[in-house]
């Protein structure tokens, strides 16, 4: 009986350290997941912090690409559009009317009677307009800010239309700039021919000046000449006469 007990005693020893043993090889499993679960997902959000890391790369690279396909005198076309409101083929039809003047990084449009400014920067332009009004344009000047790649994304699929504006406008330009250079050019030369004229004018008066001074001088001399050549042959006459009227 008594070895009954013992066996027992040992029996239930035995399963509280199975027990026991389970119990931390459960709670070692689940420590093991948990931290297996962790370390998954870290690295999840490492891989998706990488992968959004290079989306943004390749956008902005795909945005500065796009934005490089674009000239200052494009962006310059596509914010006046946005500010009238008009598309490039709305503007095509005008465009032999269109004053069309750069000065670096500044264009200005102009139909006859008001002036947009156009300024483009590294990412933007900058528009200086006249206010318009109830009764029309006013005096004061408004401004509007457009972004590069706002401006690519509403106007880049028009970029032929607007290279077709420009192509006129740029020999326009250049054909004003010429027939103004050839007016000056021919404005100079006839001030040119007009002082060469006035300066043979005056030479030619003060030679016969000189001329004219010699002559009188000549006169005068042969004047004052004869009629000391006179006066003396008179007083020779009058010495003859005297002595000859002694000697009778």
């Amino acid at each position: 009986m008594k070895k009954l007990r013992s066996f027992y005693k040992v029996l239930i020893a035995l399963l509280v350290l199975l027990f026991v043993e389970f119990g931390v090889l459960l709670v070692s499993l689940s420590l093991a997941d948990r931290g297996s679960k962790q370390t998954d997902t870290n690295s999840t959000n490492a891989e998706n912090s990488s992968l959004k890391a290079e989306n943004s790369s390749l956008k902005a690279k795909k945005n500065s690409e796009k934005q490089a396909k674009y000239s200052n005198q494009d962006y310059a076309l596509m914010a006046y559009l946005k500010l009238q409101g008009q598309t490039a083929n709305e503007l095509k039809q005008n465009k032999d009317n269109m004053n069309w003047k750069q000065d670096n990084n500044k264009f200005t449009i102009n139909f006859g009677a008001h002036a947009t400014l156009m300024t483009v920067t590294d990412k933007q332009v900058q528009l200086t307009y006249d206010k318009s009004t109830e009764e029309g344009m006013g005096q004061g000047n408004g401004h509007k800010v457009y972004t590069k790649q706002e401006l690519a994304e509403e106007f880049g699929n028009q970029k032929s239309t607007l290279d077709e504006i420009l192509d006129t406008v740029n020999k326009n330009s250049n054909n004003s700039s010429n027939t103004q250079s050839s007016a000056q050019n021919n404005q100079s030369q006839n001030n040119t021919a007009n002082q060469a004229n006035n300066t043979t004018g005056n030479t030619t008066a003060t030679t016969t000046s000189s001329s004219t001074t010699g002559n009188t001088t000549d006169n005068t001399t042969g004047n004052t000449t004869a009629t000391t050549t006179s006066n003396s042959d008179q007083e020779k006459r009058l010495a003859t006469t005297t002595n000859g009227s002694t000697t009778d």
